[in-house]
């Protein structure tokens, strides 16, 4: 994730957003957690079994929740500034209009994210969450 982390880092969006204003959903709490939880076991299955890309791109309930997330935050924008209106996903999907992203490829993670795309980012990772005894008990085995 060291790629989309810092092109997100270095982006317009990092003051006002997190990954999770983006990428769950918040019209409810089930809603927020259930979407977590899969989401979470997708990326947890590929990180153990090695099978995540290099270029990681969004599934389309994923690409739903991404563009209704745009939209909840730019309302205002698009109904009274850019006169847009509320274009959901689904909608782009059959043709009648586009998603956020056809115009804004490169917001908030500029563009193709790829190992190479950021290949000496200074990225500051949290510190780990691992407690000290398992971290420990890892190091002796």
């Amino acid at each position: 994730m060291a790629p989309y982390y810092a092109t997100w880092f270095h982006s317009s969006h990092a003051r006002n957003a997190t990954c999770n204003d983006c990428h769950v959903p918040h019209k409810n709490a089930v809603k927020k957690w259930v979407f977590k939880g899969m989401d979470g076991m997708k990326h947890v299955a590929a990180f153990l079994t090695k099978s995540e890309p290099q270029v990681i791109q969004a599934h389309e309930a994923s690409s739903q929740v991404i563009m209704n997330n745009c939209i909840r935050c730019h309302t205002q924008l698009n109904m009274e500034i850019v006169k847009t209106g509320k274009i959901d996903y689904m909608m782009s999907q059959v043709g009648e209009g586009k998603a956020c992203w056809d115009c804004h490829r490169d917001v908030p993670h500029g563009g193709k994210n790829s190992l190479s795309g950021t290949p000496a980012a200074i990225v500051p990772y949290p510190k780990s969450p691992v407690p000290e005894w398992l971290r420990k008990m890892m190091n002796d085995q």
